[in-house]
C-alpha cells in the first residue's frame, strides 16, 4: 500500500510540475540510453513505450551495459527482428514496479512472456535477474524506468544443463558431478554454485588420483562448491559465511579488488540460471576432512 501511495504521489507531482515525459521520451532525453533508444525504434517497441495506456516498467540497459556485449551479439540482434524484439521485451513488464516491490524471490512476467526474478539481500541491495538496481525509481507519465548496468538475459537452463553445455570451461567439473551422481539434484533444487574452470582442476592434477580414491571425500569436495539459495554478488559481504551442501561453511572475502571464496577468486560472476546462479572461480575448494 505504501509503495502504491508513493507512486500516486509521484505521478501527481509530474502533472503539477509539467513533466509529461512518457517512458520512451524519458529514455530519449537522458543521453545515456542511445543504443537502447535506437534498438527500440528498430524493433517497433518505441511506440508501445510512448503510447501505452497501461503503465509499464522497463529495466533499461545504459549505453555502458550494451558496451559489455560482444559486437557479434549486437550484430545478431540487429539482424534478427524477432530475437531483438524478444530481448527488449524481456526488459519490460506491465504495471508499476518500484523498489519496495522488488522483494526476494518476487517474479515478474515480461512482455516477452518470460519471467524476471528479483532478489533482495540483508545488505539492502537488490537485483533483477542477477543485475543490481541502484539507480532509483525514475517515475514518468506512463510507468517507471530502472537504469541497469547490464543487459538482461533469460535463464532458460538449469545449473547442470549449463555446465554440461559449456564443456570448454567445465568438462572436468561436470564429469565429476556425473560420476558422483550430483548432476540430477542440481537440476531440481535452488542453488548457487562456485564453479571451478578446467584450468583450476589442472592445478591439482597431480593430487587427483589420491583425492578421487576417497570417494566420500571427493563427493564432499564437490558439494562444498554448492550453496542453497540464490546469492548474486550484490548480496555478498566481506566476512560473511555461506552454508554448503557439504555441511561446512564458505567464507566470502572482499579485499577491495574482486570477490574471493576462501582462496579462490571469482573471475566471472552472476550468471543467472533457471534454478539459481553460477560464479566461475579459479581454484578447487577443499573442505576439512
Amino acid at each position: 500500500m505504501l509503495a502504491l501511495l508513493v507512486t500516486v504521489f509521484s505521478l501527481q507531482s509530474l502533472f503539477v510540475h509539467g513533466q509529461l515525459e512518457n517512458v520512451f521520451t524519458y529514455l530519449q532525453n537522458q543521453g545515456n540510453f542511445t543504443t537502447l533508444v535506437k534498438l527500440l525504434k528498430q524493433s517497433g517497441l518505441a511506440g508501445t513505450l510512448a503510447t501505452s495506456a497501461t503503465p509499464l516498467t522497463i529495466f533499461a540497459p545504459t549505453d555502458a551495459a550494451f558496451a559489455k556485449l560482444p559486437q557479434s551479439v549486437l550484430d545478431r540482434l540487429s539482424g534478427d527482428p524477432q530475437a531483438l524484439a524478444d530481448t527488449l521485451k524481456f526488459h519490460v513488464t506491465s504495471g508499476i514496479v518500484i523498489s519496495p516491490m522488488l522483494q526476494d524471490g518476487k517474479v515478474f512476467t515480461t512482455l516477452s512472456g518470460k519471467n524476471l526474478t528479483a532478489h533482495r539481500y540483508d545488505n539492502q541491495k537488490f537485483v533483477i535477474q542477477g543485475v543490481e538496481i541502484d539507480g532509483g525509481d525514475k517515475i514518468v507519465l506512463n510507468g517507471v524506468v530502472h537504469p541497469i548496468n547490464s543487459v538482461l538475459m533469460p535463464a532458460d537452463v538449469t545449473i547442470s544443463e549449463y555446465l554440461g553445455t559449456h564443456e570448454t570451461q567445465f568438462s572436468d567439473l561436470y564429469a565429476a558431478l556425473v560420476l558422483e551422481g550430483l548432476e540430477k539434484p542440481l537440476e531440481t533444487g535452488t542453488y548457487t554454485i562456485f564453479a571451478p574452470k578446467d584450468s583450476a582442476f589442472a592445478q591439482i592434477l597431480a593430487n587427483l588420483p589420491s583425492i578421487t580414491a576417497d570417494d566420500a571425500y571427493f563427493k564432499k569436495i564437490l558439494m562444498y562448491h554448492v550453496v542453497p539459495g540464490v546469492w548474486f554478488s550484490a548480496g555478498l559481504t566481506d566476512g560473511m559465511t555461506l552454508p554448503t551442501l557439504a555441511g561446512t561453511n564458505l567464507t566470502i572475502s572482499l579485499p577491495g579488488s574482486g570477490v574471493y571464496v576462501k582462496t579462490a577468486q571469482v573471475i566471472d560472476a552472476d550468471i543467472p540460471l533457471a534454478n539459481g546462479c553460477l560464479h566461475v572461480i579459479d581454484d578447487v575448494l577443499t573442505p576439512p576432512k
